[in-house]
């Protein structure tokens, strides 16, 4: 029994799948089922980049580490269900705290860790756009409980809501019931980040000159890098992913334009010998980032001329043999699909 719970273990951490149940001796409702469930989704493994700068991957985006003396600089922070085991893989390179945090941007697999680093400790920086759209996720959240609690009580009004005058009224009568928007509004301890800078930032730790750099309206409008000019590691956020379509985030700021722009920046950071670690996938180098660049140069002037050419966005969508090339390595198997990817490409060139 030991040996096939052994089994069964390991292979759920080597496919991050769900589990199948083979075994007529294991329940797959059990709690040892769903601990081993639970295990596998939130593990996440720590590589050496260069020098004493590391990558913490696994669910979620690609988190940097630098080590030293001084402590620890840490990039990004993944989930909140993720946190302990974050903590414990830095704990494998060293027992220093976490001083500086920085966020590159605000998505919440890049960002859910916020409050667990903070409590211990670090202090947390990003772009403004970043901080911004991080207490936005936050208020909206409370926007839509709010409002369907004020709701349920004006629909018992019925007919008595004349005009607009009379509903405002109403809705005042029910804050006074269940509360104004800013008393649903819950932001944990330490979620947000401590510090903002509305262009770039550079620190000076761990023996290291730290270039922080904001790439305007690019995966979104509060994207930075970082850049560790001594080791040449280079961190993109989602300002550079490898070995997949990026998602392009126009309802948070990001841009076609912006998203190219980024790369050329890249570009411009780095050279033959830089080691980019990209907000998703494996590390790279500069050559992965000039073939993503190429692509997108390539996919713009190819849905352009269809557009010009009178062709609907499902007709552009159904030509799989302008993504083949890029589809054949496996872009399309992650987070942003072929369809997704050209449905965006096609609304922005579009505009």
């Amino acid at each position: 029994m030991h040996q096939r719970i052994t089994f069964i273990f390991s292979f759920l951490i080597s496919s991050f799948c769900a589990f199948a149940q083979t075994d007529a001796e294991l329940d797959p409702n059990s709690k040892e089922v769903q601990e081993m469930q639970e295990t596998s989704k939130n593990t996440v493994g720590i590589i050496k980049v260069k020098d004493s700068i590391y990558m913490i991957q696994g669910r979620g985006g690609n988190i940097g580490v630098c080590v030293g003396e001084n402590g620890i600089f840490m990039i990004d922070d993944k989930f909140p269900e993720t946190s302990s085991s974050v903590f414990q893989k830095i704990n494998t390179v060293s027992n220093k705290p976490v001083e500086l945090l920085v966020n590159t941007h605000h998505h919440g697999d890049h960002t859910g860790g916020n409050a667990y680093m903070a409590n211990t400790g670090a202090l947390i920086f990003s772009h403004d756009n970043a901080r911004k759209r991080i207490l936005n996720s936050y208020t909206n959240a409370a926007l839509k409980v709010h409002q369907q609690k004020i709701d349920s009580i004006i629909d018992r009004q019925g007919d008595k809501i004349t005009s607009g005058e009379v509903r405002k009224d109403e809705v005042r009568n029910a804050e006074r019931i269940i509360g104004t928007l800013e008393d649903f509004v819950n932001i944990p301890n330490g979620a947000l980040p401590v510090v903002t800078f509305s262009e770039d930032i550079t620190f000076y730790y761990n023996n290291e000159k730290i270039e922080v750099t904001h790439t305007p309206k690019a995966h979104t409008d509060g994207d930075v890098m970082v850049y560790f000019t001594k080791s040449n590691v280079l961190h993109t956020g989602d300002a550079y992913i490898s070995n997949g379509y990026p998602f392009i985030d126009s309802k948070n700021g990001g841009s076609l334009n912006g998203y190219m722009e980024s790369l050329e920046k890249v570009l411009r950071i780095a050279n033959e010998d830089t080691k980019i670690i990209p907000g998703h996938g494996n590390i790279a180098s500069i050559e992965d980032v000039k073939y993503l660049k190429s692509m997108f140069r390539y996919l713009k002037g190819q849905i352009a001329y269809q557009i010009a050419a009178k062709k609907t966005e499902d007709e552009v969508v159904a030509m799989r043999e302008l993504t083949k090339e890029y589809d054949d390595k496996g872009f399309g198997d992650n987070f942003i699909t072929t369809e997704s990817f050209v449905r965006t490409l096609y609304k922005e060139l579009s505009k």
